[in-house]
């Protein structure tokens, strides 16, 4: 009997990346970020924010207590700085937020910064023109030209609109928006190593800064840890991903623009779409907007 093949191409590969750095992130914003955030939080005298809970925040009632705080502590102006500035706990925040795992740090005169990553850079430079293929294209484009080592700029280099969407929705609360599965019965199995070298490469940057944020590995790549990286990428669910990357603010109502990851002939696409109110993973699962609210697969 022929041993099974399974393939780690890049989609494979960064799909198991997003989901080792989520279910470590996830223990960090948990305990010593939640605590971080309570305790600017109470510093400022600011109230969680009444928001929408994006990503995978609305899974347990600590992550959305953290994300609530973060979102409000984002909104505060930087001119309030000097209130929290002697505190460890908002040196670490501003530490994370800061971290080139999210992109380039850009403050916006608010209190912490935001990640400007390839895809938000792209957003900026093809505004008001937003189209899925054009910003995939950009995306891809800026991060092979740049030094990038975020997760969405990993994933920009495939020039994937599916993986570039999954892994721009883990970092959800951290990026700039633009104003284990089970093994089959068989025993044996080879795992092929099919990530290009950019990717692999820049993906080593991600890696060492994560370590260095967090004190936490993650594999390395290579055909060593294929295996992993496979298994990995089976645990994570991308199906009904959505995030919202921009807004129309001229428009009356506002508008909010998204990409989200649906199934369409039994592949994995895309789903572009404008809509007056800002959709989250959550509720796109649970029933995805309709055909008039927005058309688009990439």
């Amino acid at each position: 009997m022929p041993i099974p093949r399974h393939v780690v191409d890049n989609r494979v590969f960064i799909l198991g990346l997003d989901w080792l750095y989520r279910d470590r992130m996830k223990g960090h914003e948990r305990e010593e970020l939640l605590a971080c955030a309570r305790k600017v939080s109470t510093r400022l005298k600011t109230a969680p924010a009444d928001v929408p809970i994006e990503g995978y925040y609305a899974e347990d009632g600590l992550l959305t207590e953290y994300f609530r705080l973060m979102r409000t502590l984002q909104a505060v102006d930087e001119d309030r700085i000097s209130e929290v500035e002697h505190l460890q706990e908002y040196r670490r925040l501003d530490e994370v937020t800061s971290a080139p795992i999210f992109g380039l740090a850009v403050r916006n005169g608010k209190l912490l910064s935001a990640g400007r990553d390839p895809l938000s850079m792209a957003l900026v430079q093809a505004q008001p023109d937003w189209a899925l293929d054009r910003l995939v294209t950009m995306a891809g484009d800026l991060a092979r030209n740049s030094d990038d080592i975020s997760l969405v700029g990993v994933a920009a280099l495939t020039k994937d609109a599916v993986t570039i969407t999954a892994v721009r929705e883990s970092v959800v609360l951290w990026a700039e928006m633009v104003v284990g599965c089970a093994r089959p019965k068989q025993e044996k199995f080879e795992f092929e190593w099919r990530v290009d070298e950019s990717v692999s490469e820049r993906a080593i940057h991600f890696i060492e800064a994560f370590r260095h944020l967090f004190g936490e590995e993650l594999p390395k790549p290579g055909p060593e840890n294929a295996e992993r990286y496979w298994h990995a990428h089976r645990n994570t669910r991308i199906l009904g991903r959505c995030v919202c990357l921009g807004m129309n603010d001229f428009a009356k109502p506002v508008q909010y623009y998204h990409w989200a990851i649906r199934s369409r002939n039994s592949e994995v696409a895309v789903h572009e779409f404008w809509s007056p109110e800002r959709w989250t993973t959550d509720r796109y699962r649970r029933k995805p907007p309709t055909p008039p609210e927005g058309v688009g697969d990439g």
